[in-house]
């Protein structure tokens, strides 16, 4: 954690497209495309800087830089959404831009640094993405039995084939 003490940090606000760039103490701000390109002027920038980087969770769009930067050696952090968002709040900041996400990720971070958490191991990810996919998958299942019930209740008898049960021999959960 050593490299945390010195205080730089560059907050990103991570969007599907761009990377919104902010680093402290100086104030310096950029904006990089969200693609191997653009993670790796953030992987050059954080170098220069021998700064540690921090970022929300954005729901997987930040997983590919985040795995760059653990790659090239840069510290690298991903903050609690709701946290920064009470820390925002606490300030009095109202405005809601990427910019501003991004001067307050890193103000957040300079903050409260033990609020990061670093990248899970490699089997990790892949588990929790099995386990996301899982419940897609049993939620997309419950939503087409429901709809398969309803049609079939709602055709009259003389058109409904009972040689094909609606559920095939499942069982809801």
């Amino acid at each position: 954690m050593d490299k945390l003490s010195h205080g730089r940090v560059i907050g990103i606000d991570v969007s599907r497209d761009w990377l919104d760039v902010h680093c402290l103490p100086d104030g310096h701000r950029c904006k990089v495309p969200n693609t191997p390109t653009g993670h790796a002027a953030v992987a050059d920038l954080a170098q220069e800087r021998d700064a540690v980087v921090c970022f929300e969770s954005t729901g997987g769009q930040e997983w590919q830089l985040w795995a760059l930067l653990e790659t090239e050696g840069v510290a690298a952090r991903q903050v609690p959404p709701a946290q920064v968002k009470a820390f925002a709040q606490s300030r009095g900041t109202r405005a809601k831009t990427d910019r501003i996400d991004a001067e307050l990720i890193a103000r957040f971070f300079a903050f409260r640094p033990e609020a990061g958490r670093s990248l899970p191991a490699e089997k990790l990810r892949l588990l929790r993405a099995l386990t996301t996919k899982r419940a897609q998958l049993v939620e997309m299942r419950k939503r087409l039995l429901a709809q398969i019930r309803t049609l079939h209740d709602s055709q009259p008898q003389a058109l409904r084939n009972d040689d094909f049960p609606v559920d095939d021999g499942l069982v809801l959960a």
